[in-house]
This record gives C-alpha cells, structure tokens and sequence, in this order.
C-alpha cells in the first residue's frame, strides 16, 4: 500500500503542484478542491499518465463534518494518510469564516 498524501485546496497553483509531487515520489495523491471538476481532473489525469497513483475529490470544507467525513472515507477506502496539506484560500462568500 502506497502512502497517501491529501491535499485540501488542490487548485491550479500550490496546492495541486504539491499533490503531483508527492505522488512522483510515491504517494497516493488524493487531492481536493471546492468546485471545477475539469481542473480537479487535470491534475489527476496527468498524475495516472505519469504513472503515478490519484484520486479526486469536490469538496467543500465550509460544510460541517465535510473534512472529516472525506478524511474517514480516504483513510477506509485508499490508505493511512500520511501527510494532509491545509492549502484553502478565503471563499468569497465568507461562509468559512461564519462557523
């Protein structure tokens, strides 16, 4: 079993490039972002391409219990999460800052 390296805010820039390097160096890349299924599957797709193992998720972390219902599940379906990167901008909505 690979070790499994969750990203949170795995967009275009920081977030999707540190999921793509963990995973050239091994790890199951699970990476997660609020919206764009297409951009999540970039990232993704060039991961599998490359030989290497991920997963996407949508997910939006201002939702109760979200984190930790995906976590619960990666941890059951793909492996122990070894390393998590926190990489979630501000949401222009602000609903993450009303909780």
């Amino acid at each position: 079993m690979k070790p499994v390296c969750l990203v949170l805010g795995a967009g275009t820039g920081i977030g999707g490039h540190v999921g793509m390097r963990f995973a050239r160096e091994g790890d199951h890349a699970v990476l997660c972002r609020r919206t764009d299924r297409a951009g999540l599957d970039r990232p993704v797709g060039e991961i599998e391409a490359a030989g290497g193992a991920a997963t996407g998720f949508l997910v939006d972390a201002a939702l109760p219990d979200t984190v930790e219902d995906r976590v619960a599940a990666v941890e059951e379906e793909i492996g122990p999460i070894e390393v998590a990167v926190f990489n979630l901008g501000t949401h222009s909505d602000r609903r993450w800052w009303s909780h």
